[in-house]
């Protein structure tokens, strides 16, 4: 099971920390579940920002220290756990694609996400984000569960300059992102490794 099915089902766990466990590997060992903070630049004067895959809002706490307004979505089962879970409040939270890919954004924000997605949805979202925010901040494992190079499904999209590309890692001293190396967009998007990265996506002008 993967997918969206996956997902609901771990949006179902009754345990809260079942399901903090199932979203970020390694809390009920001590990972506290806090934010990753990005290590690469994002855009300032950010007024909306957009949690993809919010999951029970763990990036909440630091996206409400980077923007005026938050909103959050996923799918609904995920969402109901959310508005239980969170540990603080936003300004929207959706499970309604449609309504929420019509709105404008000033970043997207996807947090490990991206890798649970098949690949056509994937190319989906990327052409919405493309159209929604000015900006879009990826971090992800590099291989999809569907076999796919998530940063080569971006680099196929032709849809986006890459502003940064940095490899990134958990710090289990500090419980934060460290970057550990340095390798081009252009050769990550075609390796077969499946390491950490982090990448700052801006729409190419449309013709």
């Amino acid at each position: 099971m993967s997918g969206r099915e996956e997902w609901q089902s771990i949006a179902a766990e009754a345990d809260p920390d079942e399901v903090r466990e199932r979203i970020f590997t390694g809390y009920k060992q001590g990972k506290p579940f806090t934010p990753y903070v990005p290590t690469i630049a994002l855009p300032p004067a950010i007024e909306w920002v957009l949690d993809f895959g919010c999951g029970v809002g763990r990036n909440f706490p630091y996206l409400k220290s980077i923007a005026r307004q938050v909103a959050g979505f996923d799918l609904e089962p995920m969402i109901q756990r959310c508005r239980e879970l969170a540990p603080e409040q936003i300004d929207l939270l959706s499970s309604d694609w449609e309504e929420v890919s019509r709105r404008r954004f000033d970043l997207v924000f996807a947090s490990l996400v991206l890798q649970h997605v098949d690949r056509d949805d994937c190319r989906r979202y990327l052409e919405d984000f493309a159209r929604m925010a000015p900006a879009t901040y990826v971090i992800t494992r590099l291989q999809s569960d569907f076999g796919a190079n998530v940063l080569g499904l971006v680099a196929e999209s032709g849809l986006f300059e890459v502003r940064e590309c940095a490899e990134v890692e958990h710090d289990s001293e500090k419980n934060e992102l460290r970057q550990v190396g340095g390798r081009s967009f252009d050769e990550v998007s075609r390796a077969t490794g499946n390491l950490h990265y982090e990448v700052l996506l801006i729409p190419k002008p449309r013709i």
